[in-house]
C-alpha cells in the first residue's frame, strides 16, 4: 500500500498534459500563429552594356596590272558631228555602235596596245583596218582571256597582212576610209575590243556587227574589271552599259588596264565642234578621267 501511495504521490506533482481550449469565435489568433510576410528577393542588375566593335573596313583589292598602252599619242576626246555620235553603242541606223571613235587629225600615228599577232585588210564597210590580239596576264583574269582590237578607218597601214608587233608600235594613221569618208563624219579612229577565250579565236574574229554572240573570257573579265577597278574607283559610265556580249567599252578598258593616255587637249580648229570630252560620257572618284592615265 505504500508503494502504491508514493506512485500517486509522485504522479501529482506533474504538469497536467491537456489541450489549450479552441480559440472563442472572433477572436484572432495568438501572435505566434499569425502568418509571416514573404522575404522580398533582391532585383538583380541588368548587365552592363557591351561595347560596340568598331568595324573593319575589308581589305582593298589590289590594284589590277596594266598591260595595255594607250593607241594614240593625242587625246581630243569623243567623235560626235553631223554624222553621228561615236561613243560606245550609241544609237545607229542598223542598231548600235559597237566601238568607240577616237576623234583625230588624219595622219596621227596608231600605236599597238600590246606585243602579239596583227593582221590587217581593206573592205568597203571598214576601210582599211589592222587587228592586233593581245593575251591578258593571269594577275588579270586567272583563266585565259584574249582582246582582238580592232582599228579601222585608217589612211595606212604599217604592218603587213599578218605579222607580230610590239607594244606602241606604229601600226597606221588615223584617217576616214570606208563608210567613214563622208564629209559629215570628221576623221577618227574607230576602235573595238572583243573578248575571246582563245588566242585562235581571237584571231578569227570578225567584228561583225550581226554576230553579237556571247563568251565565258567576257564574263570573267567583266567581273575582275567590276571588282578591282570600276569599285574601287568609282569609274563607270554615266549612261548605257559597259558591255555588248562579247564586247566592252574600249574607254573603261583602257583605262582600267592601260597607261600611256595623253591628257585631253583642244583638237585643230576644223575639228573643234566635233569633240566631245571623256567626262561627258564617264565618271571616276578617284581620278579625272580627262587627265592622263
Amino acid at each position: 500500500m505504500r508503494f502504491f501511495a508514493g506512485i500517486l504521490a509522485a504522479t501529482a506533482t506533474l504538469p497536467a498534459c491537456t489541450t489549450p481550449p479552441n480559440p472563442a469565435p472572433g477572436v484572432p489568433p495568438a501572435a505566434e500563429d499569425e502568418p509571416r510576410p514573404a522575404l522580398a528577393r533582391p532585383t538583380p542588375a541588368p548587365p552592363a552594356p557591351t561595347a560596340a566593335r568598331p568595324r573593319v573596313a575589308p581589305p582593298a583589292p589590289p590594284e589590277l596590272p596594266r598591260p595595255l598602252r594607250y593607241v594614240l599619242p593625242v587625246d581630243h576626246g569623243v567623235r560626235a558631228d553631223s554624222g553621228g555620235r561615236g561613243g560606245f553603242l550609241a544609237p545607229r541606223s542598223h542598231g548600235r555602235h559597237n566601238g568607240l571613235d577616237l576623234l583625230a587629225p588624219i595622219g596621227t600615228p596608231v600605236l599597238a596596245p600590246c606585243s602579239g599577232p596583227a593582221r590587217s585588210g581593206n573592205n568597203s564597210s571598214f576601210g582599211k583596218w589592222v587587228q592586233v590580239v593581245c593575251e591578258l596576264p593571269g594577275e588579270v583574269v586567272r583563266s585565259p582571256a584574249y582582246l582582238s582590237f580592232f582599228f579601222s578607218h585608217l589612211a595606212k597601214i604599217d604592218i603587213d597582212a599578218a605579222q607580230s608587233v610590239d607594244a606602241g608600235s606604229r601600226i597606221g594613221a588615223v584617217g576616214k576610209t570606208g563608210n567613214a569618208s563622208s564629209n559629215k563624219i570628221a576623221p577618227h579612229l574607230h576602235l573595238e575590243v572583243v573578248v575571246h577565250d582563245t588566242r585562235d579565236r581571237a584571231l578569227a574574229e570578225s567584228h561583225s556587227g550581226r554576230d553579237q554572240s556571247d563568251t565565258q573570257a567576257a564574263d570573267r573579265l567583266m567581273s575582275a574589271l567590276e571588282s578591282r577597278c570600276f569599285e574601287p574607283t568609282g569609274l563607270a559610265k554615266k549612261e548605257g552599259s559597259a558591255r555588248r556580249a562579247r564586247r566592252t567599252d574600249p574607254f573603261l578598258l583602257l583605262s582600267c588596264l592601260g597607261s600611256g593616255k595623253p591628257g585631253l587637249s583642244t583638237p585643230p580648229r576644223a575639228l573643234r565642234s566635233a569633240s566631245e570630252a571623256w567626262s561627258e560620257h564617264y565618271q571616276a572618284r578617284t581620278f579625272d578621267v580627262d587627265q592622263a592615265r
